[in-house]
């Protein structure tokens, strides 16, 4: 990372927007794919820039093969609520695969649940994080929500359900490979896919149910922060010091 970026990525720390996006205007417009998914950012968030959405669209999409997936991840969010483009629902699926396959967490979290729901929902559990210097409060805002009404709500009910079928076995698939990524700067993200890991086999979904793994796999989120571990652990009664020599949890309190 040259200098430039780090001081452009220092001024956005420092709430100094204007500079900041700027500077990555300039990068970008250099060819730097980083700056370039920066600048997007801003136009996206309507930071330091006017809110133009359509352009921010241009940007992300020439970062779109950035290792991580921000852009694409970003990229699927615009054609979900039609912010700067018409939305696409078969489109955001398609760059949300591709954001998963950069390594995003947040997008493997939410193939997740598109696959055991079957329905383009709305990313209520994931945000706006794969910028380092945003913190995670940022998770928490209204840039997810549903922009805008729809003209037909009917029709986009049938829509958002019409881009895959639920598969459980492909909700597994991304559930596991969220609860193994590297949980730097998105440890909560992780922790969350490893419960929704877990609760795979507890539930049998797309996996054999086996209450004794789940159980295992539970205490493990529950180590790493998901505080939904934490409640399913306290609610069955299962305790660290209740694991057998095996490593296997003894059957749960009824």
């Amino acid at each position: 990372m040259n200098g430039d970026i780090l001081a452009a990525k220092s001024l956005f720390m420092k709430a100094e927007y204007e500079e900041a996006a700027e500077l990555f205007h300039e990068l970008a417009r250099s060819g730097d794919a980083e700056a370039a998914f920066d600048y997007g950012f801003c136009l996206w968030q309507g930071l330091g820039v006017p809110y133009d959405p359509a352009e921010a669209k241009s940007f992300f999409s020439y970062a779109r093969d950035l290792e991580g997936g921000e852009a694409c991840y970003n990229l699927a969010m615009l054609y979900l609520h039609g912010e700067g483009v018409a939305r696409n629902y078969k489109t955001a699926f398609n760059y949300m695969v591709a954001s998963a396959r950069h390594g995003s967490v947040e997008a493997k979290l939410y193939l997740g649940m598109l696959y055991t729901t079957g329905y383009m929902l709305e990313p209520d559990i994931v945000g706006v994080t794969r910028i380092p210097y945003h913190k995670p409060i940022y998770r928490n805002s209204d840039t997810f929500l549903l922009v805008g009404e729809v003209p037909d709500a009917e029709a986009d009910e049938e829509a958002r359900f019409s881009v895959v079928s639920a598969d459980g076995t492909k909700a597994f698939e991304y559930f596991r490979s969220a609860a193994h990524s590297n949980p730097t700067y998105v440890s909560e993200l992780v922790a969350k896919g490893q419960y929704l890991y877990a609760k795979c086999y507890v539930d049998g979904l797309g996996t054999d149910c086996d209450w004794q793994k789940g159980a295992r796999l539970m205490l493990a989120a529950g180590r790493s922060g998901s505080a939904e571990a934490v409640a399913f652990l306290s609610e069955h009664g299962i305790t660290p010091d209740m694991l057998l020599g095996d490593g296997r949890p003894k059957k749960p309190r009824k």
